[in-house]
């Protein structure tokens, strides 16, 4: 039986200002991999962002992540070789790493008798990235919540509100996950985390009803993005630039150092608005207009 396949993964937004570690949300900018099954030796071929400094061996994530899917398996795993096109930004804020580790998953799950649910396979994701945001929205599609309790992945999908649509603005910055949590205090105040609460209920309630005009408001944080934004320069100018041409919120995507807002109306001229604040702070960036994806990972025979 022909076992050459295609996996194509979404990337995507987390924590969409207050859901720190929580709130994730697909994009249609894709990890896109070809897999081959060799007798010899594994071989991986890269292209697109980021391609020159990915590992073109067994280091490569996306297959040591499909090592540890077959270790929990129990199966063993075989050389195998792996056509890699990546459209998604490394290190900013994307969900690059989460949509690697979906992919491993999800080869070793294909190539042994699609032995893990969906569940289960998002669950592993999420131990392995260490939280559920990018994965779950990476596996599932559309706007998500996780939780990860006593070692169980609770989580939810909630469908994209239609005509809301993303403005990526990608700075030349990259920002480990890491090195963004070092910039993190060990301790906030209760009414941090109240506010932080309410507002993330807002969120998702605004998301699921499609209330555009409860962003803004929604999206705003006091666990993550105040300390964060320190790595990316005008931030608070970028912010200021989109909500100016019109849109409905605008935050830290994931770490950074993207900056994504929402929109209805007006991508062009708050894609255009964002660019030309990020001018006067001597650094480069990229704005793409992205459209909200409602599937996540999926699989096709070759």
């Amino acid at each position: 039986m022909n076992k050459n396949f295609s996996i194509t993964v979404p990337g995507s937004t987390s924590n969409l200002g207050p859901g720190f570690d929580t709130l994730g949300l697909a994009l249609k900018i894709y990890l896109r991999v070809k897999v081959t099954i060799e007798a010899q030796i594994t071989h991986i071929e890269t292209s697109g962002k980021g391609a020159a400094g990915l590992p073109q061996d067994e280091r490569n994530l996306i297959y040591k992540t499909y090592q540890q899917g077959c270790r929990f398996l129990e199966v063993p795993d075989q050389p195998l070789r792996i056509n890699v096109h990546n459209e998604i930004p490394l290190s900013r804020g994307l969900g690059s790493s989460g949509a690697a580790v979906v992919c491993g998953l999800a080869i070793a799950n294909e190539l042994n008798g699609k032995k893990l649910s969906n569940q289960q396979l998002a669950e592993l994701a999420t131990h392995l990235e260490g939280h559920p945001e990018n994965v779950t929205a990476s596996c599932d599609g559309g706007f998500t919540v996780g939780c990860l309790a006593n070692d169980r992945l609770y989580h939810c999908k909630i469908m994209p509100p239609p005509g809301l649509h993303a403005v990526a603005l990608i700075p030349d910055i990259e920002i480990s996950t890491r090195e963004a949590r070092r910039m993190l205090p060990e301790f906030i105040p209760y009414s941090s985390a109240v506010a932080n609460i309410q507002r993330a209920g807002l969120l998702v309630a605004a998301m699921s009803s499609g209330c555009f005009d409860f962003l803004r408001e929604a999206v705003t944080d006091g666990l993550h993005q105040p300390f964060r934004k320190r790595l990316i320069p005008g931030f608070d100018e970028i912010l200021a630039a989109a909500y100016s041409a019109g849109a409905h919120a605008a935050f830290l995507s994931g770490s950074g150092s993207t900056i994504l807002a929402f929109v209805s109306e007006n991508a062009e001229e708050v894609r255009a608005a964002m660019i030309e604040a990020v001018e006067p702070f001597n650094y480069s960036a990229s704005a793409q207009i992205l459209e909200l994806e409602s599937e996540g990972v999926r699989i096709a025979r070759l």
